[in-house]
């Protein structure tokens, strides 16, 4: 029986993306098994404020080892490994709750930056050296992706925390390839 379990969360639909790739990334990842280690999937409303309760509820529920989230960042042309979020409230479009903070933080009297806990630099290396196309990125942008993010490096100090945003399904980065590289990133991080 795996004693680690690895919390990977991807988003819904959300207007402009009514498939969303991490959604169906996370949930194909879903029970994978490895050295012990499982990893258990959810999907998240793109909507900031259900979006972390739902991930504290999840985190006091499974007691994960470690929380990857996965969002689509649909002008990118490669997977990103995030290497901060900022504590910054300002959506260009509603979220699927109607939300539009224009101003504000996430968390109230919070540090601005919050770093990932996890050696991003490290890992972006070792994906490297194993054929995955990643690459570092310090801005997770101003939207869902970026409040999840920060709220549970926030919440979450004594998990390792991560964001990987990946490109829009392409004919360059077909489903398959995704879901290589996701998986890829996650067996480099708990081997």
């Amino acid at each position: 029986m795996p004693d680690r379990t690895v919390l990977l969360t991807g988003f819904g639909a959300f207007p402009g993306v009514d498939d969303n790739p991490s959604a169906r990334v996370a949930l194909d990842l879903h029970d994978s098994v490895g050295d012990g280690w499982r990893v258990h999937a959810a999907v998240l409303p793109v909507a900031w404020k259900r979006a972390h309760d739902e991930v504290a509820d999840l985190v006091a529920r499974l007691k994960p080892n470690l929380l990857v989230h996965l969002g689509v960042a649909t002008d990118s042309a490669v997977v990103r490994l995030e290497t901060r979020a900022v504590n910054v409230l300002h959506f260009r479009v509603a979220d699927v709750d109607g939300a539009q903070p224009t101003a504000g933080e996430v968390i109230p009297l919070a540090p601005l930056l919050l770093e990932s806990t996890v050696d991003l630099s490290r890992l972006a290396a070792h994906a490297r050296l194993s054929g995955l196309e990643v690459a570092l990125s310090d801005d997770a942008g101003r939207y869902v992706c970026n409040a999840t993010y920060f709220a549970s490096l926030h919440a979450f100090p004594d998990i390792p925390v991560l964001f990987i945003h990946i490109p829009p399904v392409s004919e360059t980065w077909p489903m398959a390839r995704l879901m290589l590289t996701v998986s890829g990133i996650l067996h480099l991080l708990l081997a």
